[in-house]
């Protein structure tokens, strides 16, 4: 054996979803918001718990997996802040207020990414079935990596078979999908009523608990009306919270 001869250059292509992974995984953690119980087995419960999040979104390349991440990040800090509220609630009703629009404006930054990722995943699914788009992509991709990584001074990967066409066409030629154009950022994302309503839940329970007993809002009320919307889906709604709503109220008046 020649042991003079020059190592095979490494492939990045085939690294760089470890390293995708490996930094999006210490990005996350560090938006997570601490485990109440400050041990080592808490601290890999809530990340194995993130990890699962992330990974139940089928992110299928770097771009989807970081937009995953980043509503797993932004949900989480937004229960968080929820949670936080919620014993603000007697003590500090501004703070508890600031806290629970906080955790609101969190709550729709993560639909916001989560229904990004969508159209994105469905843009990469209907250029998936057209081969001729599929091999442009990769090659665009290919190109990507090249230029990038011969800036940091690293061999650039080896071209994959498939995804070279017999006379490359310009990494700008492929057309943008406009399937997956980002939103206007003043556009305003569709509210998921049944989440805010076990929030409310959660945040006044003596009050969910007058609206699901009387099955509506009720006259008189002694505090500040929720909005008009939501008291359908405090009065009828069936996620965890308010039906334990439910049990409270049986056991009460056993």
């Amino acid at each position: 054996m020649d042991r003079d001869q020059a190592p095979e250059p490494i492939d990045l292509s085939l690294q760089l979803p470890r390293s995708t992974y490996w930094q999006l995984m210490h990005m996350l953690r560090g938006m997570l918001p601490d485990p109440e119980d400050d041990t080592p087995e808490a601290l890999a419960h809530r990340d194995h718990a993130a990890i699962a999040q992330v990974a139940a979104m089928l992110p299928a390349n770097a771009d989807e997996a970081f937009l995953a991440a980043q509503c797993v990040g932004a949900r989480l800090y937004g229960m968080d802040c929820i949670r936080q509220a919620r014993g603000l609630a007697e003590t500090d009703p501004e703070w508890q207020r600031k806290c629970a629009a906080q955790g609101f404006s969190a709550f729709r930054e993560s639909r916001q990414a989560r229904s990004l990722l969508a159209r994105l995943q469905a843009a990469r699914e209907k250029r998936e079935a057209d081969p001729a788009a599929t091999d442009r992509a990769a090659w665009s991709e290919h190109c990507s990596i090249g230029l990038m990584t011969d800036a940091l001074g690293h061999a650039a990967p080896a071209t994959p078979a498939k995804a070279v066409p017999a006379e490359p066409e310009p990494v700008a030629e492929p057309a943008p999908v406009v399937e997956a154009q980002e939103p206007p950022a003043d556009a305003e994302p569709k509210r998921d009523l049944a989440a805010e309503a076990e929030l409310y839940a959660i945040m006044y329970p003596r009050r969910a608990k007058l609206i699901r007993a009387h099955g509506k809002l009720p006259d008189n009320i002694d505090f500040g009306p929720p909005d008009p919307e939501l008291v359908p889906f405090i009065a009828t709604g069936t996620t965890p919270e308010l039906l334990a709503l439910d049990a409270e109220l049986a056991t009460a008046a056993e």
